[in-house]
């Protein structure tokens, strides 16, 4: 029973609900998403036997598939593609232009490629080699017996018989069991082309590796005797063409000849307009020189009368502008130097001696001027003689203007006849010519005749010649060596291949499990993901294997694996939970900090189990703990503590316990209700340590448990109303510490309904099972009521591999057997340690 003198009195309690609400974006809500090397390193490494098995089974089935696939041989030929075909007739030739601009191209390359692998070409290897003759069993692999030293004889039997198949006719029929064989060769042959080169690597697999050899040759040489074939064939049926051609182009040309000749007999007169010049056959050497003389006589007159008739045109022109220009000189007042700017005028024969007979005179008198005086006889005669020539130079002046109007009557009349001349010409010309256009049409059919008859003559000729040449643009340049090692199956490559495809899809496996795993499973990703502090991280104490317990004087309360604060102080588990206590009294001042809540979002994550140890660790440091079973769906505290059923009144009533809910509908209080758990069951001294008396430990620690009572068929509606409120106030006065175990937020909504009256909330996580969105809802919620939580217990952590990764620098069992929470301290009690600072382990 609680002691009212022990309450703490003057103490008030601040609820959590008086401050404000956190929003749900907040750094708790949400988290920061990165993405953690550490977390896949340790996932890949506690999943590890996922991959060594599968790595395992890699390397069975490529042994397996080893053991099991037969083995491959590859011959390889190579063969060079020429620029253009070799040949004896002039490069000028068209259709041997177009032909070497094909395989100049990559185009011919790639169907020189594709035809490699064609199935006709494939089943005239099958006869050319005779594979077709025992069935085909030696090309399908069946009774194959591998002999290097014969694979010579092998090359040269096969020539020989390619030789015999040549020799034989081109145009055979396929038999059924070739073209199947020739079918079942395709995906043996694999021809490729090399980059940036015009070589083709031909390339033949085959189970027996002298069948391989002898494949890669025969498909290469006889592509080159098919295209030789090909193209004698074709030059055949070409020239067998031009033959017929040629004997029905000479008898149009015979014809087109005889009828030029007659044509010529009856109209001779047709050659006079160049008929004569289309000549034919035996006439272009000695008629074309008589032929064109006489058939130009008509046109040349013409064209001489036409230019004459454009002269006297031009010649009247000019004479009728200079008489205009001589009238309105005339007009003006008869001017001597401007009618000699006319050329008519300036250039007549009288004007110009006139012209030189004055300038003559001229001379003259300058060079009697210099010997005698102007009254000197000669100088008289002289000038005399030069006023007589000035006055025949103008009167030769202008007697031109009558002369040239002479002029333009005479150019007028010969204009007159030259036009009556042409006219009469031209009609003669048109005569001529509608008798000449007959003879013209045959020339021309005759010389069209001729040439179609010689071009076909030049082509006869050309395929004539080269109908026989054996040669092609394709060539084997490197011949197949006899194969000494499989190419399929590659043990290394496979072998490799199968671990790689393994440890793929066992890393696949074990990050896909990871991907898949929305449970939280270390303390950085807990507070990572949301945002929260983790106060303390408590081990799976499933994993600590058989621990001895401390052997009490008391046992009136029962033995609980629950109380590992007690029960296991050693254990990693009762040092969490040591941590825990020292991480909630460092938040703040002690009379912010007198309530704590525990919840979950989920059951079963450990809620109940982190309240209890927490109060005991709070009462073995000496505080007055009170410990408040909140969970009313389901109460625990009574099996931990080993209670009574409280929950029912099946018991005597001596037996029945009240509890929490007894103190809210007002039948007890709590000092009635609350059971003290006796010293003995929550201190950690042993009975031999008891019994010496040589140590002890804190005292004045007192522990009471609230159970949750009878059970209440409506548990929400008590704890929405006051009186929870005042049943903590109450516990507060009483007690240093008040810790309460609720029930999971996403479960019911009690929770929410007491988390108003705790100072302190502490949200407990499962390890490896709790989902974050869980979590993250059940934060959510808290923060619409207004409710921040403090922190984390991140429970039943599992202690396998990377130890440091979960736990964080935790080094269990420190201090060991060395006295600390030890149940051994009386065997070494006593005994000197050595002091920290010389232990450098410590």
């Amino acid at each position: 029973m609680i002691d009212p003198a022990q309450s703490v009195t003057g103490t008030t309690v601040t609820p959590n609900s008086d401050r404000s609400a956190v929003s749900l974006t907040g750094q708790y809500a949400e988290g920061l998403q990165r993405l953690d090397f550490r977390r896949y390193w340790h996932s890949f490494i506690e999943r590890i036997w996922i991959v060594a098995i599968c790595v395992l089974a890699g390397l069975f089935l490529a042994l397996g598939y080893l053991a099991r696939t037969p083995k491959l041989y590859q011959g390889h030929t190579v063969l060079e593609i020429e620029f253009q075909e070799p040949t004896i007739v002039a490069a000028e030739d068209p259709s041997l232009r177009m032909r070497a601009s094909f395989l100049a191209s990559q185009e011919a390359l790639r169907t020189i490629e594709q035809n490699l692998a064609n199935q006709t070409l494939l089943s005239r290897v099958v006869r050319s080699e005779g594979l077709a003759d025992d069935g085909g069993r030696a090309l399908l692999g069946q009774n194959i017996v591998s002999d290097k030293s014969s694979s010579s004889t092998q090359r040269s039997d096969s020539s020989q018989a390619g030789d015999k198949a040549h020799t034989a006719s081109v145009v055979t029929t396929l038999t059924p069991l070739e073209e199947a064989l020739g079918r079942a060769m395709i995906g043996m042959v694999k021809p490729a082309i090399r980059r940036g080169t015009r070589l083709i690597d031909l390339y033949v697999v085959h189970g027996d590796p002298a069948m391989a050899q002898r494949l890669a040759e025969a498909i290469g040489r006889e592509y080159i005797r098919n295209s030789i074939e090909r193209r004698a064939s074709l030059s055949e049926e070409a020239l067998r063409y031009l033959l017929e051609e040629e004997e029905r182009l000479k008898a149009n040309l015979q014809k087109s000849e005889a009828a030029v000749a007659e044509y010529k007999a009856k109209n001779p007169d047709a050659l006079q307009l160049g008929g004569g010049t289309a000549a034919t056959g035996s006439q272009q050497g000695s008629g074309s020189g008589a032929g064109g003389t006489r058939g130009g006589l008509v046109e040349n007159k013409l064209e001489e009368l036409n230019s004459r008739l454009t002269g006297a045109k031009a010649d009247q022109l000019r004479l009728e502008g200079e008489l205009k220009q001589i009238e309105q000189i005339e007009q003006a007042g008869n001017k001597l130097e401007a009618l000699l700017e006319i050329p008519s005028i300036s250039g007549a024969p009288l004007v110009n001696d006139a012209r030189a007979r004055v300038t003559q005179l001229e001379a003259g008198i300058t060079t009697y001027a210099l010997r005698y005086k102007d009254k000197h006889p000669k100088m008289i005669a002289a000038r005399a003689s030069l006023a007589e020539a000035k006055e025949k130079f103008r009167q030769a002046i202008l007697a031109q203007p009558a002369i040239l109007r002479n002029s333009i009557e005479q150019v007028k009349a010969t204009e007159i006849s030259l036009q009556s001349a042409l006219q009469d010409q031209r009609g003669t010309a048109v005569a001529l010519n509608r008798a000449a256009i007959g003879y013209q049409e045959l020339a021309r059919q005759a010389e069209t005749d001729r040439a179609l008859y010689e071009s076909v003559l030049r082509q006869i000729k050309e395929t004539n010649l080269s109908k026989h040449v054996k040669t092609n643009a394709v060539s084997v340049i490197e011949h197949s060596p006899l194969p000494g090692s499989p190419i399929s199956p590659r043990p290394t490559k496979t072998i490799a291949l199968g671990l790689l495809a393994a440890l793929a899809a066992g890393l696949a496996f074990v990050f896909g499990a990871d991907a898949l795993d929305r449970s939280i499973k270390t303390v950085d990703q807990a507070e990572t993901t949301l945002g929260l502090p983790v106060f303390a991280a408590v081990p799976d104490t499933t994993d600590e294997g058989p621990v001895k317990r401390i052997k009490r004087r008391s046992r009136a309360f029962g033995s609980s694996n629950y109380r590992v604060v007690v029960e296991t102080p050693e254990s990693p588990a009762a040092e969490a939970f040591r941590n825990l206590r020292a991480a909630l009294s460092l938040l703040g001042p002690e009379v912010e900090r007198k309530v704590s809540l525990f919840t979950s979002a989920l059951p079963g994550e450990g809620k109940s189990f982190s309240s209890a140890n927490y109060s005991l660790a709070l009462a073995q440091q000496g505080y007055r703990v009170l410990l408040i079973d909140g969970d009313l769906r389901r109460p625990n505290m009574h099996k931990i503590f080993r209670f009574p059923d409280g929950g029912t009144k099946n018991n005597s009533e001596e037996d029945f316990i009240p509890g929490v809910t007894d103190c809210l509908v007002g039948e007890t209080d709590i000092v009635s209700a609350a059971r003290e758990i006796p010293p003995g069951e929550f201190q950690f001294v042993d009975e031999n340590i008891a019994v010496t008396g040589n140590i002890l430990t804190a005292t004045g620690g007192q522990l009471f448990v609230l159970g949750g009572g009878r059970r209440a068929p409506n548990p929400a509606e008590i704890l929405a109303g006051p009186f929870f409120g005042q049943l903590v106030a109450a516990a507060a006065k009483l007690f240093d510490r008040v810790v309460i175990d609720s029930a999971p937020i996403l479960a019911v909504s009690d929770t929410l309904l007491m988390t108003s009256h705790a100072q302190t909330i502490c949200i407990v996580i499962r390890a490896a099972k709790t989902p974050r969105p869980a979590v993250r809802r059940a934060i959510s919620l808290l923060a619409k009521s207004g409710i921040r939580p403090a922190g984390l217990v991140l429970n039943r952590l599992r202690r396998g591999r990377g130890v440091g990764y979960y736990y964080y620098y935790a080094s269990h069992g420190y201090g060991k057997e060395e006295g600390a929470y030890s149940r051994s301290y009386h065997r070494s009690y006593g005994r000197q340690s050595k002091p920290d600072y010389e232990d450098n382990g410590a």
